[in-house]
């Protein structure tokens, strides 16, 4: 993992919830935990301030580091998007999106891309993209189309449910998507051992961010296809089911460690505290 979305990953499960903010020295000895240097966290954390993730207040000689609007939002949207995952009832109607967008505008067409597997898209051909749900009027407003003549967003219906689960075959990548969601469900059992006093809380805490890291891709990589387009056997709702599981099991210990770490007093302070003894 990217020393990064280690600190996103703390901030979005424990800082945010403890106070909101942390020391460079406390967050330094959680990273040492998944190997990243002091050294590496200083750099990481003054990019992140750069960049607007994380805004700075002195705390003696140290600096506290707390999370911005603008990465609270990113990671609001994250958790929903991992532990609200929506799925609607079939209607029959697909949105579909198209577009024609020039190469001098190909900055704009490598995001408008980013922005439809957000949201759930899946493509079926170069320029075309569709959702298994009615979202024509959020994605208008979201992509602009009313302003750009490039950019269509329509809905549609295949008129035959067969065709419904052949175009989702086509547009998504279902049976390598299953073989991971088996993989996953596999390794939960590796995370959260039978008797939970097998792991240390500095384990548990370790456990329990690689748990969401493997597990965050699968919502960007699923289509959430109603249960009657679905391949049978689909492995996605067991493996979320395992995901929260052990998501749960591991909330304990991982949090007493973090706590402890973040109530630690300041090392420079104690060092004060020692000399003037």
């Amino acid at each position: 993992m990217r020393p990064k979305d280690l600190v996103m990953d703390l901030f979005g499960d424990y800082v945010r919830y403890m106070g909101g903010s942390i020391r460079l020295s406390q967050l330094s000895q959680l990273l040492e935990l998944f190997g990243v240097e002091p050294a590496t966290t200083r750099v990481t954390l003054s990019r992140m301030r750069k960049d607007g993730w994380v805004e700075t207040q002195r705390h003696g000689r140290e600096m506290d580091y707390s999370a911005t609007p603008k990465l609270l939002e990113v990671l609001d949207e994250g958790r929903e998007r991992i532990f609200a995952p929506s799925r609607s009832p079939w209607a029959g109607q697909w949105t579909m999106v198209l577009y024609q967008i020039p190469e001098s505008r190909r900055a704009e067409r490598d995001q408008l891309k980013k922005t439809l597997s957000w949201e759930g898209f899946g493509q079926l051909n170069p320029t075309t993209w569709v959702a298994p749900r009615d979202v024509r009027e959020k994605m208008c407003a979201a992509l602009g189309c009313d302003a750009d003549e490039n950019i269509h967003v329509v809905t549609m219906s295949t008129g035959s449910l067969d065709r419904d689960r052949g175009l989702a075959q086509q547009c998504w990548d279902l049976e390598d998507l299953a073989a991971d969601y088996r993989r996953f469900i596999g390794q939960c059992a590796e995370w959260t051992p039978l008797d939970s006093g097998e792991l240390t809380p500095e384990e548990a805490l370790v456990a329990r961010v690689e748990l969401v890291s493997a597990y965050r891709r699968f919502p960007f990589r699923d289509p959430q296809l109603p249960t009657v387009l679905q391949p049978d056997g689909w492995p996605g709702d067991e493996a979320y089911e395992a995901f929260v599981r052990a998501h749960q099991a591991l909330a304990a210990p991982a949090t007493s460690y973090v706590s402890s770490v973040l109530t630690e007093p300041a090392k420079s302070n104690t060092a004060t505290l020692k000399t003037i003894a």
